[in-house]
């Protein structure tokens, strides 16, 4: 072999030696972002699942409270027909008198714990809001992360069809915003 084929032969290597390197950079990139980007997908659906729920309860915990305000009103009107009852002296006898005086005495009382019971189902409800809203904006952080994420896989993908650098750079300047929204995603609910 002649000095000038070794030569050929020694830097055809060395091209291959940091192709076959950069293209183990290239992949090696693909997978963190991919892992990212799966990691990134779990989490979202969580907390899609998670916002969902929080709104499921509060509905129906603001139903129970109408049924407790509706409840309420119901013994504030039988309250208010007994008390009427007894002032317009419909019970001739002192007995009756009396019975009514128990049963309106007792709807007062039935209703006051039942419209404070109403207002504390109200008071839950509202938390369940809250923290559906809260967990939605954090699914929706997550969801820009992801995203992020998923085309940054694409770029760096092309960086290693393209055999170009920029592509990588975008792809990992992408991954590192990506990153970031997933992390205060990840966060942003607790």
């Amino acid at each position: 072999m002649s000095g000038g084929t070794h030569a050929m032969m020694h830097e055809s290597s060395e091209l291959h030696e940091q192709a076959s390197r950069g293209n183990k950079l290239v992949s090696l990139a693909a997978a963190i972002i991919a892992v990212l980007a799966a990691l990134g997908t779990l989490f979202s659906h969580h907390r899609s699942i998670t916002a969902l729920t929080a709104k499921n309860e509060a509905i129906l915990t603001q139903a129970r409270a109408s049924d407790l305000y509706n409840r309420y009103e119901s013994q504030r009107v039988r309250y208010h027909v007994y008390t009427a009852f007894i002032a317009a002296g419909l019970p001739p006898t002192d007995h009756g008198k009396e019975t009514l005086k128990s049963l309106a005495e007792k709807e007062q009382a039935s209703s006051l714990s039942s419209f404070a019971e109403a207002q504390q189902k109200e008071r839950l409800a509202q938390d369940y809001e809250e923290h559906s809203e809260a967990v939605l904006k954090s699914y929706e952080t997550l969801e820009i992360g992801t995203t992020f994420c998923e085309i940054a896989i694409v770029l760096v993908s092309i960086s290693a069809l393209a055999s170009t650098r920029i592509f990588l750079t975008i792809g990992s300047g992408l991954a590192a915003c990506g990153l970031a929204f997933l992390i205060y995603g990840f966060f942003q609910a607790h």
